[in-house]
Parts: C-alpha cells; sequence; structure tokens
C-alpha cells in the first residue's frame, strides 16, 4: 500500500515539473530570437548613437546646441525649400555620397559665409578709434553669449581678439565626413526622422528621438531639427563654444596666424571628444576625407584670412 503511494506521489510530481518546463522553453527561445534579429537592425539603423560623449554639453537651463535669436531670426526670414532625398533609395553607392555631397554643402557654405560676415564686423571695430556705440556692445554681447563667453558692460580690443578666435569657420570638407559618419550617409533613423546628422544631443524630454540603445538611467535625446540647415548650423556652433573642442579652436587660430589654409585634416585632430572611440574616431573622420577627396569641397575663404 505505502510503496503504490509513493508511486502515485512520484507520478504527479514528474507530471507537475514537465508541465512547467513545457511552459517555459517557448519564452526562452523567443527572448533569443528577439535579441539576434532586432540587435543587428538597430546598429546598422542607429550606429552613430555609439560614438557620443561631449558632443553637447549638458546645461541646466537650455541645451548647449541651441540656435541662437540671431539665428532663429535668420532661418524664420531665410526659410528652406524643399526636403532632403531619400539617400536609401539610391542603389549606386557613387551617386548616393554625390547626392549627398550636394545636398549638404550649400548649408556649410550659406553658415561659414555668415560667421565671415561676423568677423569682417568684428575686425572694422579693431581697426577703427571710435568707441563702440550702444548698438554695438549689444551685437557684440549677443555673440559673446552665443559662443558661451562672458558678457560685458564694454569691450577691449582683447576681448574682441577672444571672440574672433573663437568665431570662425569650419572647413566643408570635415563637416562632410563627420555627417557621412554619424548619419550613415543620410540614412540613420536620426537623419531621416530627425534632420539630426551629426548626433547632436538635447536634454530636455521630448526634444528630440530616444535612442533605442540608450541606457536606462541617461536621459538625453538625439534633438530633432526642423530640417538639415538646422542640423549643420548647431554643429558648427558647437564645435565653436563647446569647451571640448578648445584644440580645434587652437589650431585653427594657429593655421589663420600663419595664413594657412585651414583644413579638414588639420582640425580632425581636435575631435578627441566627440566619441569614446578617440583616435579611432579622428583616424575614421580623416579616412573619410581622403578617401572620398572632401578638400575638393572647401571654399577658397579657406585660403585667406578675413
Amino acid at each position: 500500500m505505502e510503496r503504490k503511494i509513493l508511486w502515485l506521489i512520484s507520478f504527479v510530481l514528474i507530471c507537475i515539473l514537465w508541465i512547467k518546463v513545457e511552459h517555459s522553453t517557448p519564452n526562452q527561445s523567443s527572448d533569443t530570437q528577439v535579441n539576434t534579429t532586432t540587435t543587428p537592425a538597430v546598429k546598422l539603423q542607429e550606429k552613430p548613437t555609439q560614438a557620443k560623449t561631449s558632443v553637447v554639453e549638458k546645461d541646466s537651463d537650455t541645451d548647449d546646441n541651441d540656435a541662437s535669436e540671431e539665428e532663429k531670426s535668420y532661418f524664420k526670414s531665410h526659410p528652406v525649400s524643399g526636403q532632403a532625398p531619400n539617400f536609401a533609395s539610391i542603389a549606386n553607392i557613387k551617386e548616393r555620397k554625390k547626392a549627398f555631397f550636394n545636398f549638404l554643402k550649400p548649408y556649410v557654405d550659406e553658415k561659414n559665409q555668415l560667421i565671415l560676415q561676423d568677423r569682417k564686423r568684428l575686425k572694422t571695430f579693431l581697426n577703427n578709434k571710435r568707441k563702440l556705440t550702444a548698438n554695438d556692445v549689444q551685437w557684440i554681447s549677443a555673440l559673446r553669449k552665443s559662443l558661451k563667453l562672458e558678457e560685458k558692460e564694454s569691450y577691449a580690443k582683447a576681448d574682441i581678439n577672444t571672440l574672433l578666435n573663437r568665431l570662425d569657420i569650419i572647413p566643408v570638407s570635415l563637416v562632410l565626413a563627420q555627417a557621412a559618419n554619424e548619419s550613415a550617409w543620410g540614412t540613420s533613423r536620426f537623419a531621416t526622422m530627425g534632420n539630426n546628422y551629426f548626433g547632436q544631443w538635447c536634454f530636455r524630454k521630448g526634444c528630440g528621438l530616444v535612442p533605442e540603445s540608450r541606457d536606462d538611467d541617461a536621459d538625453h535625446e538625439v534633438r530633432k531639427f526642423h530640417d538639415a540647415r538646422e542640423s549643420v548650423f548647431a554643429y558648427i556652433d558647437n564645435l565653436n563654444r563647446n569647451a571640448a573642442y578648445k584644440s580645434l579652436r587652437a589650431t585653427r587660430k594657429t593655421l589663420r596666424d600663419n595664413q594657412e589654409s585651414i583644413s579638414g585634416l588639420a582640425l580632425a585632430e581636435g575631435l578627441l571628444s566627440y566619441s569614446q572611440r578617440g583616435e579611432d574616431y579622428v583616424d575614421e573622420i580623416k579616412g573619410l576625407i581622403e578617401y572620398n577627396k572632401l578638400w575638393r569641397f572647401n571654399h577658397p575663404i579657406n585660403q585667406v584670412t578675413p
């Protein structure tokens, strides 16, 4: 009798264990399948997110890549017509690259020309012996604020020179190389859905697109722009004002002082803080410039000293 009872108990336990194993196995295989099929897609789609460490400095009140009031006014008075090409639909790689360069280059030239206009005005202050007017001081203060420099009630020549060293062009070759790298030639989710070609971050909830690979304790988003031009302008502003790119600006100043061309290859050395990959990232950007001969897009303005 006791043997029968023990046998029945054993049989029931075996059945219970078998049912548990049967129900748990599909879930385990399902999780494995999701991980192996979705992860590669995310990496292809959001390649730029792995590189960012200091593209944008976090600020308590505003994002470091916010446009200045002057730029916002400029965007309103000079609207962009047309939309970005569907780069992913261009099967021929050579044609895709050509379309990508032709699309972004005009915005780089536009921003650089605006910078040169401001530099020309600043230089007149240095060469003019008259006292700055209230409007001059207000304009200089707005420029200094946008470039994260201290605002003052009056400005000496040294203050204007400091501003000139921070406010300068970024060569087209460097902009195109980073845009190609960060946006996967205009095909990344951040480029197609947010017009963000450089992976710029923002820190206000809802200010952009949440990276699918973002850590649980992170609060950054990848900023959304109205158009590609705004992304280009914000990127150049970022290199000109962010403390992480001080060495880039120092190299540019040296080239200016020596009346040498401001090249993307030279300035690329100052991008160590743009990516956690450091030197490997810099080498990759320089490789893009050299392989695609991007120096051919540099404007003659790089050769002069405005």
